[in-house]
């Protein structure tokens, strides 16, 4: 009988899993967005600057320059943001460093009290909000612990206000005055106008603005020979301006053309409790933290019942350190910047 042949299964290889290799970018096109944005930024850049400063709005132009003349470099900053669009005359007007503020200063300004016998060490902080800047306040009842720190490698480098304090054994400091940097690198390691610690001279002008504490714990501000100085018995000073209160009056005319910014300033009550205010600003704490003028300052200051209040330097130098820790914010992307002098407060 026939058999038919058995059919043998195909046997078929088993189909292997294909793998997905993910395609990479060509470069052109990573090339070409990274094209595109610069564009953009360069569109951006260029409108922004020709609507600010060449625009109809002089409001708008008054505020950048007063804010830009508040930089460590006025002319270079307010170039650079205005497509050099701005004359040399505008610049020097709005420039901090040799554009004047508006205040109704004249003469010297003086809490002249004796606060020799005050023992209350307590130290108060505050939170204050506005519109355009929040700030710190801090309240020191015994003016006679506040002294001027200074930096420890004057002539070649700063220190941070958090240095000083340490290294100074203090318990609190904020930023003081004026100083110029070594080879303009922002190092902050000589101090400008009269400068004294614990009675030892670093720097002497009579042209600058003078802001020292005597003995008894006064706070004066003004502008005094040595001599001046020595007969009123004052160890600690440093130099900034201007003057906002004078025997607690307001001197600030306008906004006091210095724009808005971070600032620092000193102040004294008639009981002579030292008022430090320290403000944030240059957005910070985002579009509304413009900073503040240095009319707000001026009434923060007679707010707390100051009788005498001094300017501070302000900008990217504006700290407040308290118990061995940063306070505000600086606007110094950074951190915080190394001065040549601060204000501190020493142990009880």
């Amino acid at each position: 009988m026939y058999k038919p042949p058995i059919k043998q299964p195909i046997q078929r290889e088993p189909e292997t899993t294909k793998k997905r290799v993910p395609r990479k970018k060509p470069k052109k096109k990573f090339r070409r967005r990274v094209f595109s944005l610069f564009l953009g930024l360069c569109y951006i850049y260029i409108s922004t600057a020709l609507i600010v400063f060449k625009g109809p709005y002089q409001n708008v132009k008054d505020y950048a320059l007063q804010s830009l003349g508040t930089t460590q470099h006025p002319k270079l900053w307010i170039s650079l943001f205005s497509l050099n669009s701005v004359s040399a005359a505008e610049i020097a007007k709005y420039a901090a460093g040799s554009g004047q503020p508006l205040v109704n200063s004249s003469g010297n300004a003086a809490s002249l009290g004796n606060f020799g016998a005050i023992k209350d060490n307590s130290i108060q902080i505050d939170d204050y909000k506005d519109n355009t800047f929040s700030a710190k306040i801090m309240l020191v009842r015994d003016p006679k612990r506040i002294k001027v720190g200074v930096t420890n490698q004057i002539g070649k480098v700063g220190q941070t206000v958090s240095e000083m304090v340490r290294d100074n054994n203090a318990v609190a400091g904020v930023n003081g005055g004026s100083f110029q940097d070594v080879g303009w690198h922002g190092t902050g390691g000589i101090p400008l106008g009269t400068t004294i610690h614990d009675g030892n001279y670093y720097a002497t002008s009579e042209n600058s603005n003078v802001i020292g504490i005597t003995a008894n714990g006064s706070l004066i501000s003004g502008k005094y020979s040595a001599q001046e100085l020595q007969n009123m018995g004052v160890n600690e000073a440093l130099s900034f301006g201007p003057i906002l209160v004078k025997d607690g009056q307001g001197l600030v005319r306008g906004n006091g053309g210095w724009g808005n910014a971070p600032r620092t300033a000193i102040g004294q009550k008639a009981d002579g409790t030292i008022i430090f205010i320290v403000t944030d600003g240059r957005f910070v704490h985002g579009p509304q933290n413009l900073g503040a003028t240095l009319h707000d300052i001026q009434d923060l200051m007679l707010k707390y019942g100051a009788v005498t209040a001094v300017n501070l330097d302000g900008g990217s130098s504006a700290t407040m350190v308290y118990n061995g820790k940063l306070v505000n914010e600086p606007s110094d992307v950074l951190g915080e910047r190394k001065v040549a002098t601060s204000f501190i407060v020493m142990p009880e």
